[in-house]
């Protein structure tokens, strides 16, 4: 893979493998796994005479990975206030005083400002070892220093946990906080909100291609609901459907080969795949309900989809062509909005049944359904690429916002503040930002 200029946000990257197509394998999820207790020790400046701006640089790179890591189901990061000591090299630390706190493993560095830009040498200590796991020196524009800190805290989940993090990660959603319905991206945390279009019109249900390069999306622009793609590496729009009636829902196969989509073509909302490079469809349902919201496992054989054909809206699971069609929930009078788990062990979808929506998960053989949310009306989920994490947007305080939990509804965190609403949430693969 070559490295490629991004041109949304000026970085370079190199796209991760996706996670997507993994087999289910035991995990977590799976209980019985006590947490890391970690330390993250504020990185020291290499400057003698650092001015107040260049210490801020310094205390964001700390506070960036320690409020990573805590986000992350597999540590406890430890206050400072109870750190035993100060230190700047390894061989000063006294990993007794340490262990007295239970404090497993210990993140530290130092920085230096060369003009624009940051120089940061990231290390990875083990307390119970007594030495240092892992070094890595970064450079960047001082603009980039959070992602810096993003790119440390997923070396420190590979290195202590065997995982891939979710820290270099971003998400697409849909806001009106310009006056219409436009897409935008921002990073994993809520940072670096940027816009996409510009159609003054309405845009709906982004959706990211396994690779990460491509965002479909439904727009109004041309006048009909059409399905385009846009390039985050060429700044690259696309048609890609444009079948009279509403074309929408576009969710990318795990391959990248083909999306899944609704359209109205036929008179009916039917599900229908298309081969992206042949532009050659098939249809998957014939049914005179509605379908819509078609969402892929990650082994690409089924499709999970949402239907009223029983009377009310319901999920459903079929394979690949169509077949094998069963029914997955029976509670809740309207169930909308599934999305696959990339571990393959659960649904993640839209439940309404106390009068307002709620997130729920269920597995694929429609045991253990679980609701994960209890206030205001919470709608459109999705999975992080580790499938441990889900994004959702929430009216509970007033207009959508976009929230952040674990699979189990702990550790909830909102990312977005804006005047507007903020809806349709889709969480990108992995990356790899390149700082080397």
């Amino acid at each position: 893979m070559q490295i490629t200029r991004y041109g949304i946000v000026g970085c370079v990257l190199i796209i991760f493998a996706s996670a997507w197509a993994q087999d289910v394998w035991l995990s977590i999820r799976s209980g019985g796994q006590e947490k890391i207790r970690i330390a993250v020790v504020p990185f020291v400046p290499r400057e003698e005479n650092p001015s107040p701006d260049d210490l801020g640089l310094g205390a964001t790179l700390s506070e960036v990975i320690a409020a990573d890591l805590a986000f992350s189901p597999f540590f406890t990061v430890v206050d400072s206030q109870f750190y035993p000591q100060k230190f700047k090299e390894e061989d000063e630390i006294n990993p007794f005083q340490w262990m007295e706190l239970g404090i497993q493993a210990i993140v530290y560095g130092s920085f230096k400002i060369s003009g624009t830009d940051i120089k940061v040498d990231a290390r990875l200590y083990s307390v119970s070892a007594g030495k240092r796991m892992y070094r890595r020196k970064l450079e960047a524009s001082k603009t980039q220093v959070r992602r810096i800190a993003h790119a440390i805290s997923d070396d420190v989940v590979k290195a202590l946990t065997g995982e891939e993090g979710i820290a270099q990660t971003l998400i697409a959603f849909i806001s009106n906080r310009g006056g219409y319905k436009e897409l935008y991206i921002c990073d994993y945390d809520g940072y670096s909100v940027r816009r996409i279009t510009y159609d003054n019109s309405m845009t709906f249900t982004p959706d990211w291609s396994p690779d990460g390069f491509l965002i479909s999306f439904t727009s109004y622009a041309g006048g009909n609901a059409n399905i385009y793609t846009y390039d985050i590496l060429k700044n690259d729009r696309k048609l890609l459907v444009d079948y009279p009636g509403l074309n929408l829902a576009a969710a990318w196969s795990p391959d990248g080969r083909k999306i899944a989509f609704v359209s109205t073509k036929d008179g009916n909302s039917e599900i229908y795949v298309m081969d992206v490079r042949t532009k050659t469809i098939n249809r998957l349902t014939f049914s005179d309900a509605i379908d819509t919201s078609p969402t892929w496992s990650p082994n690409g054989r089924n499709i999970a989809f949402c239907s009223d054909r029983s009377g009310t809206p319901q999920i459903y699971i079929m394979d690949d062509e169509g077949g094998n069609l069963r029914r997955l929930t029976f509670e809740g009078d309207f169930n909308d909005q599934p999305s696959w788990s990339p571990r393959g062990d659960l649904i993640v979808f839209a439940s309404r049944k106390r009068g307002q929506f709620d997130i729920a998960t269920i597995e694929p053989t429609g045991e253990n359904l679980t609701y994960l949310t209890s206030i205001g009306n919470n709608e459109h989920p999705d999975w992080a690429p580790d499938g441990y994490h889900i994004i959702f947007c929430s009216d509970r305080l007033g207009k959508y916002q976009l929230y952040e939990m674990l699979w189990d509804g702990t550790q909830l965190r909102r990312i977005t503040n804006s005047l507007g609403d903020n809806v349709s949430p889709a969480w990108s693969p992995r990356y790899r930002w390149n700082f080397d």
